[in-house]
């Protein structure tokens, strides 16, 4: 489950960096610099190709903390350009928040000149199972690595690192700093998170829950079949799930119903 993948992927695809010829030399380039950034600061990172919807992961003495083998060659390639891997152990509420904080982040930068785009970066500090399925608390930072020739938003980083506050937290603690300026931007999501799903949806949602086909859907709510059908889609995707059932256990563990 992953709300916003969609949206996500459309910025990414927005880029058209299909247009442009990109250096492999600066991708492998950036991978060695990450790669001796992981070994000083023993934290996780990942690559993401925005180019070709790839990633590559770098698991560092952090990836050890959430059972993440390590690989001879420092790295694995992952076929998404998500670090599914990592979200899969994420806790559902926060992964929410931390995608809203992305799209918040992507959407900045994609409106900003060229010589601005790589003054900003996004934090937050998030909840992931480690390796003994226990939730640890983990501070995140994503920003941009690396701009196309044309000036488009090519390679991300994202790293985590265990922090230094392991108790309850209100939220992720999202930001979004200006490390030019030093101004920062405080982001609460908490009440966006409600209206992911709208009030139809949840109410739809429940009456799956509660076992009703959507012919019974359609004759309680009062609306037809394949406007319940629509709605029905429109969730699946919204929560990037296969299955009505996914879906109904998606949005319970984001606290969306």
């Amino acid at each position: 489950m992953d709300v916003l993948r969609k949206e996500l992927t459309q910025i990414y695809t927005s880029q058209h960096l299909e247009q442009e010829t990109l250096s492999e030399a600066e991708l492998e380039a950036d991978k060695g610099t990450i790669q001796s950034l992981v070994e000083v600061s023993k934290d996780c990172a990942v690559i993401t190709d925005a180019s070709n919807d790839s990633s590559f992961l770098f698991p560092g003495f952090t990836g050890s903390i959430l059972g993440i083998p390590t690989s001879e060659s420092g790295y694995f390639r992952l076929n998404s350009s998500d670090e599914d891997i990592i979200y899969e152990r994420l806790h559902p509420e926060d992964l929410v928040e931390k995608r809203m904080l992305e799209f918040e982040l992507f959407s900045k930068i994609d409106k900003l000149s060229i010589q601005e785009k790589l003054h900003y970066k996004a934090t937050c500090t998030i909840r992931i199972k480690d390796k003994d399925g226990q939730y640890k608390w983990f501070d995140n930072i994503t920003q941009i690595l690396r701009l196309s020739p044309a000036g488009k938003m090519w390679l991300i980083l994202c790293r985590y690192e265990i922090s230094s506050l392991q108790h309850p937290l209100s939220g992720i603690r999202a930001c979004i700093i200006n490390t030019f300026t030093g101004k920062t931007q405080e982001l609460f999501f908490t009440e966006n998170r409600k209206h992911i799903l709208t009030d139809r949806e949840k109410e739809i949602l429940l009456l799956i829950k509660a076992g009703n086909l959507s012919k019974q859907i359609a004759d309680k709510l009062g609306i037809s079949l394949n406007t319940v059908n629509r709605h029905r889609q429109n969730i699946l995707e919204k929560l990037s799930v296969n299955t009505s059932a996914e879906a109904v256990s998606a949005a319970i563990a984001m606290r969306l119903i």
